[in-house]
This record gives structure tokens, sequence and C-alpha cells, in this order.
């Protein structure tokens, strides 16, 4: 994000919230290639259109997840639970829904590896 609003002058404030826009979807890019390579390697391999739908799925999941961790956020916070706590049960909240997301729904795999029909 600093790299377009420091270096390639995303300012005020429709540029800055399209550069934070544009470093979600760079990091969750990232996240998609590392995922497939390392925690999903022995999931079906996906081509053209499907790994076009496929990446479509990841950024739906990481979607739901963000929606999770600001909806229980909001909630904790009326409860008064200290931010610490609530960052921490939003974040494993999250990261568990989407690991579920990932693996049934992204790259479909099963015990086996092998695709979900």
């Amino acid at each position: 994000m600093s790299f377009l609003i420091e270096l390639l002058g995303f300012k005020g404030y429709y540029l800055t919230n399209l550069a934070n826009i544009i470093s979600i979807e760079v990091s969750i890019f990232f996240n998609f290639s590392f995922q497939k390579i390392w925690t999903w390697r022995d999931a079906p391999k996906k081509q053209g259109k499907g790994l076009v739908v496929q990446f479509i799925l990841f950024n739906s999941a990481a979607v739901t997840g963000v929606l999770i961790r600001i909806v229980l956020f909001a909630i904790l916070e009326i409860f008064e639970v200290f931010y610490l706590i609530n960052v921490t049960v939003g974040i494993a909240t999250a990261a568990t829904l989407d690991f579920i997301l990932y693996d049934k729904i992204v790259f479909r795999r099963n015990n086996y590896g092998s695709e979900i029909v």
C-alpha cells in the first residue's frame, strides 16, 4: 500500500481507498498462490476458466472471513471483551471458517486428496 501511496502518488480520499483495495486484492492473490502450492498441493489442479472460478471462490471465502471478523468484533465489543481477546477470537474463528471453505469449496479436496464431484 505504501508503494501505491508514496511512490505512485495515490493521494486523496478515493485514491487512498483504491490503494487499500488493490493491496488487499494483491495479498489475496499471493495467499491463493501460496495456498495452492503449499497447503493444497495435493488438490486437483485447475487451468483456464476452472482456475479463474477457483480464484473467485477463494476471494469470496476470504471476504467471508473478513465479514465474520467485523461482525464478531462488534458483538464482542458490546460485551466489553478486551480488544486483544476480541481480535484473537475473531482471527481464530475466521481462520477456521476460511480453512473449511478453502478445503471443501475452493480446492475441493476430500480426505484422500481427490476432487469431490
